[in-house]
């Protein structure tokens, strides 16, 4: 028998990190299988990426995120957030980050595994597109959603997929690891276990706040999967987050990293759809957008579309 932990979108956030390793250790995991987007979001990447270097047994693949660091420095608001997390990562870490593969093949006692960060690389935009961050917040206005109806009805989305079934059979058998949605599940059909871990650091699969991994386990041809949630308050979080160089490098990407966690939903993209729209009333063509801009469209955002804010993350 042997038992993994599986992990994906830590996005820098170290307590929810430690929680999720206190606990797999407690289940006596044989290893760890990380589907990528370990920095940028919460502050604690350099914290993050030596824990995960450190563990035994483990295999890796990159984020979409990763590239991010990358980015060509600018003056903007926009990216702040990505140049900040640049600025400061390690080089030792942003080296590690640099060597992993986009997506890896391999075999556990006869059964074929194949780890890549987003669900795209196995079954195509029309599916992974049901089940972007948007859509999920669209989708379940009255979240928190329990974990059994979201298992159900991602079965039943992609079931419903106009030719889902020659996708799946053109796939080899096994079981497949993805991540980049921030929304727990697993699914099987027949010989093919689809497993997205969730987000550790960042869930936004309307559920209840928590750090997110699944537990597969493989025995005899057999496969075994169990999803944890270890539920944590996010308000200290944001606290701790307010006191960082990061809340000062990018106020608004921070305040919208709060919102995630306090809703367990997406605002991101919301935001940004507002923000091009409020540029586009004022007249201002800088793409992309400046701090001034930036930072008052949030504001106005807030007011119009979230006039709780003040509260929730105060």
């Amino acid at each position: 028998m042997l038992k993994y932990a599986i992990l994906s979108d830590i996005h820098g956030n170290m307590p929810a990190l430690q929680l999720v390793l206190e606990d797999a250790k407690q289940h006596q995991v044989d290893g760890y299988l990380l589907a990528g987007d370990y920095s940028i979001r919460a502050p604690w990447f350099n914290e993050v990426i030596p824990a995960l270097r450190s563990l035994p047994n483990t295999l890796a693949v990159r984020g979409n995120e990763e590239a991010y660091l990358h980015l060509p420095r600018g003056n903007d608001a926009q990216f702040a957030i990505c140049y900040w997390a640049a600025s400061r990562m390690h080089p030792d870490n942003l080296a590690w980050l640099d060597a992993l593969p986009q997506r890896l093949d391999w075999e556990i006692e006869g059964t074929g595994m194949h780890m890549v960060h987003s669900l795209d690389a196995f079954l195509g935009k029309d599916v992974s597109h049901l089940f972007r961050t948007s859509v999920l917040a669209l989708r379940y206005p009255d979240r928190p959603i329990s974990s059994e109806r979201f298992l159900r009805d991602n079965r039943e989305l992609m079931a419903g997929i106009p030719g889902f079934a020659q996708k799946l059979a053109a796939l080899p058998q096994g079981i497949y690891i993805y991540g980049h949605n921030h929304a727990q599940s697993h699914v099987r059909f027949g010989n093919h276990l689809f497993i997205n871990p969730g987000s550790c650091g960042q869930p936004l699969d309307c559920m209840r706040f928590a750090a997110c991994y699944t537990l597969l386990t493989i025995e005899n041809g057999e496969w075994l999967v169990e999803q944890r949630r270890i539920p944590y308050d996010p308000r200290p979080l944001i606290a701790q987050v307010k006191r960082t160089e990061q809340y000062k490098a990018a106020p608004v990407w921070s305040s919208l990293v709060f919102l995630d966690w306090l809703t367990c939903s997406e605002h991101m993209v919301y935001f940004l759809r507002y923000a091009e729209a409020y540029a586009r009333r004022t007249g201002d063509s800088r793409r992309p957008f400046m701090r001034d801009t930036f930072e008052a469209a949030f504001h106005a955002w807030a007011a119009e579309d979230y006039p709780l804010y003040k509260e929730e993350t105060r």
